[in-house]
């Protein structure tokens, strides 16, 4: 089976790839979603994270609010944002090997690890190849104001977050540039796919 690991910056587009992707018949494993599952009330990740970071990160519900454990996180950075990290990222990438494997039992010819930190999670262990989403920082910054209804000074800051170009670029076999319109984005997914499938021969 054919395994893509897709990433990019935030605003890039990925999310529109990844859509293209099943479209297409590939299996999608969504690294978000995961995310969103591992801490609930009960699995892997929630005992380790409440021990952490103390009950002032649950709800009313009793569950992890991730609102408040973002705020926690990227305020202060460095211990928390590693220990978040290193908490998760083990118990995501035991979930996505599950969701390989049943890729494989209904015959999958192409799974899709979908993945913001594919490369800081070290999931491209999983994959056969890396496809990054480009997209010029202004396309970027305006994607994310209207996606997430905030300023510009805001979706800066989120982007100055990130790891620069340069450094997802260097994992990259295949860039997919999202800087024009949603045709060209489809040719250029289209030509990709073909291109793996050929060489896979």
């Amino acid at each position: 089976m054919r395994i893509i690991g897709l990433t990019g910056q935030t605003g890039s587009g990925k999310s529109y790839v990844s859509s293209i992707l099943a479209e297409n018949g590939a299996y999608i494993i969504d690294a978000d979603e995961i995310a969103h599952d591992i801490i609930l009330k009960g699995k892997g990740a929630y005992n380790e994270l409440i021990e952490y970071f103390g009950d002032e990160i649950k709800g009313e519900d009793g569950e992890i609010c991730r609102k408040t454990l973002g705020n926690i996180v990227f305020s202060c950075g460095g211990e928390k944002l590693d220990f978040l990290n290193r908490c998760t990222h083990k118990y995501i990438y035991d979930e996505m090997e599950k969701e390989i494997k049943k890729a494989e039992s209904i015959n999958c010819h192409i799974a899709v690890i979908d993945a913001p930190l594919l490369i800081e999670g070290n999931f491209m262990n999983l994959c056969g190849e890396v496809w990054v989403v480009f997209a010029s920082p202004e396309k970027r910054a305006e994607r994310i104001m209207k996606r997430d209804s905030i300023t510009y000074k805001q979706a800066l800051d989120r982007m100055s977050r990130q790891k620069k170009w340069e450094e997802y670029k260097k994992f990259a076999d295949v860039v997919i540039d999202n800087s024009g319109d949603n045709g060209n984005l489809k040719e250029q997914v289209y030509n990709a796919l073909k291109a793996g499938k050929n060489n896979a021969v």
